[in-house]
């Protein structure tokens, strides 16, 4: 029997017709404005029945500041603006697979999301962001990216590798080293959600640093030779992006730059030149948060390829027949323009539906 699940979000009120709006069978666009609380509920569960009896008390609480994560109230409720109701068809998920379609959720949008709450046939559970709604309050706004085709088919397409979007024990102990980068680099993408919003003037390459770490996970571990990590990590991504991106070499080599005067503590010397001394004050430089956003943007697109073509690959594509991971064709493709125009076909594919 298949699963449901559904994600509230916040944002500004949605221009949408209908209370519901069907992208494909099993794919709907809520616009939570349009509903009561309790006339939500009432149709929620409809749609997702409760598991048993006992978990009923999950699904509204009393008053805020309990301290229980379960249920909402009208409160909550008046923040929500859009939702999501999707078929949770996570592979082998404990549970449910929130934290897997969360995953695919923030691949397919340029901002991070963060569900006010998400209802299973377990009731409703109010994950904590750790930042004030506001602060993300006009990012939510991605309801015409999602309430398109185009999402049914990514999601569809990419369900399959969900699980390399979060952590659970039975899966990993079936993990070869191949299926651990993969998690590697998706646990890193996850963490740039800690940064959106706030930067440390002092410390802002640390995220460059991870994101230079991440391409590495990516285009260079696993292969056991250390040498010249930066020109592989450019001519890799070339192979992957440069068609959509031309100038990704010149971004990845930029990143890295920024990666190694933090790592290597340059960095400081550049601050002290950055700051403004006027009238005896110091004035701090800001950081690059547009700078660090378009890396960000960049990551994404190559982790939905990486993913898109791990797929192929381990379903026994003819083409790469013969490579033994992603990175392998890719290693390749430096040098054989026929498997780097294999390459482009099929990232070009999952790549429109962004």
């Amino acid at each position: 029997m298949s699963k449901d699940i559904f994600f509230a979000f916040t944002g500004p009120k949605i221009e949408q017709l209908t209370s519901i709006h069907e992208m494909s069978t099993g794919y709907e666009c809520w616009n939570l404005a349009a509903f009561q609380m309790d006339e939500f509920l009432r149709s929620a569960q409809e749609r997702i029945p409760p598991i048993n009896e006992n978990v009923l008390k999950n699904y509204t609480r009393e008053a805020a500041g309990t301290g229980s994560p379960f249920g909402i109230d009208g409160t909550d409720y008046a923040h929500c603006s859009w939702g999501l109701l999707l078929p949770d068809i996570v592979p082998n998920a404990l549970g449910n697979g929130y934290a897997d379609i969360l995953f695919l959720l923030n691949l397919y949008s340029p901002r991070f999301l963060r569900p006010v709450f998400y209802l299973s046939n377990f009731g409703i559970y109010r994950p904590d962001h750790g930042e004030h709604r506001l602060l993300y309050f006009h990012d939510q706004n991605q309801v015409l990216r999602f309430r398109r085709t185009e999402f049914v088919e990514f999601y569809k397409t990419l369900a399959s590798e969900s699980g390399y979007g979060s952590w659970q024990a039975d899966r990993m102990a079936k993990w070869d080293s191949e299926d651990m980068r993969m998690f590697v680099a998706c646990m890193l993408f996850n963490g740039f959600r800690q940064n959106e919003h706030s930067k440390d003037v002092f410390t802002w390459q640390r995220e460059s640093a991870d994101m230079a770490t991440l391409l590495e996970a990516l285009f260079t571990a696993g292969t056991g030779d250390n040498t010249e990590v930066g020109y592989k990590l450019r001519k890799r991504a070339a192979a992957l992006l440069a068609f959509a991106f031309p100038n990704i070499e010149n971004e990845v080599k930029e990143l890295y730059k920024q990666r190694s005067t933090f790592v290597h503590g340059s960095f400081f010397t550049q601050i002290r030149k950055d700051i403004e001394i006027k009238d005896g004050l110091a004035k701090l430089p800001s950081p690059p948060f547009l700078f660090l956003y378009g890396h960000k943007e960049r990551i994404r697109f190559a982790l939905v390829a990486y993913l898109y073509l791990n797929k192929i690959r381990k379903g026994g594509a003819a083409e790469f027949a013969g490579c033994a991971s992603v990175l392998d064709t890719l290693e390749r493709s430096v040098i054989d323009l026929q498997i780097r125009a294999v390459i482009r076909v099929h990232t070009e594919q999952i790549l429109k539906l962004l």
